[in-house]
């Protein structure tokens, strides 16, 4: 069975994507931004670490078993695996066409295989995930069909990576979703077009668990345009996931930074995504 949903699970581009909003006003110079994320439940010691490489319209997250890139100027998302050095590259649309073939793959494999009482809960389940490829939101169950989104700028302020931030609470509903804390003193530019990410790879971040449906709102764009984002904490009822910025520093990146290296080979996606036969 393919792990690529798993793997992606574990990206957290929230914090990510608004700081790729704010970080400069120097045309040409781009950023490599090192930050951590956890749960806490899991404890600091379980963090998750990536490095993202940000200039002229193009992110590149860097973790330890995958390599994400997303460029707006094509509209092109490309995923290299650095352990099998191979990579997989193309529009939103091949993507879930991949993935809906290999899901449909899967599913012949195990319908050949179950007893006749299981094959309709499986051809269900893999239909379903199929289903969702196309509309996420669809599935998620978490977006109540109307809700009020408040964003409160607070007095508190802490010194993160070197900048001093202030805290800001999200709340849904009344109830506080997040907490940011954003370095004020770092305003909006035009590196990365955030607005445009969203109308392109937004369905892919909702698919990969990775954007909560009221991080989607214009008012939240808006208030991540405010400042550099340090840090976030986003609840999640009887858990918090926790992310922070550890390090960040201006740099003029070369375009080989943000191609696939000369000895990684160009494969299926479902083959960056896989692992070795289990």
């Amino acid at each position: 069975m393919f792990k690529i949903k798993d793997k992606m699970k574990k990206q957290k581009y929230i914090l990510l994507l608004a700081i790729v909003l704010v970080v400069s006003t120097q045309t040409f110079a781009g950023w490599v931004i090192t930050q951590r994320s956890y749960d806490s439940d899991e404890g600091l010691e379980t963090a998750l670490i990536e490095t993202v490489y940000l200039q002229n319209n193009v992110m590149k997250v860097v973790q330890a078993e995958m390599i994400t890139m997303f460029d707006l100027n094509n509209e092109t998302i490309t995923l290299m695996s650095p352990v099998k050095k191979v990579y997989w590259t193309g529009k939103i649309m091949n993507y879930k066409e991949e993935i809906k073939a290999a899901m449909k793959v899967a599913m012949e494999e195990q319908l050949a295989n179950a007893q006749e009482e299981q094959k309709e809960m499986i051809r269900k389940m893999y239909l379903g995930m199929m289903e969702s490829i196309d509309n996420p939101s669809k599935f998620a169950g978490e977006e109540p069909e109307e809700y009020t989104l408040e964003i409160e700028r607070t007095e508190e302020k802490e010194r993160l990576a070197g900048h001093i931030a202030y805290k800001y609470q999200v709340s849904v509903n009344g109830s506080i979703k997040e907490e940011a804390w954003l370095s004020e003193s770092n305003k909006a530019h035009k590196e990365f077009d955030i607005n445009k990410f969203y109308s392109i790879f937004g369905e892919f971040a909702s698919q990969a668990g990775t954007s909560t449906f009221y991080q989607n709102n214009d008012e939240y764009i808006e208030f991540a345009k405010k400042g550099f984002p340090l840090k976030s904490i986003n609840y999640y009822g009887g858990y918090e996931s926790i992310s922070e910025v550890t390090n960040l520093e201006k740099s003029n990146l070369e375009d080989s930074e943000f191609t696939p290296a000369v000895d990684y080979k160009k494969v299926s996606l479902v083959e960056v995504g896989l692992n070795e036969q289990e």
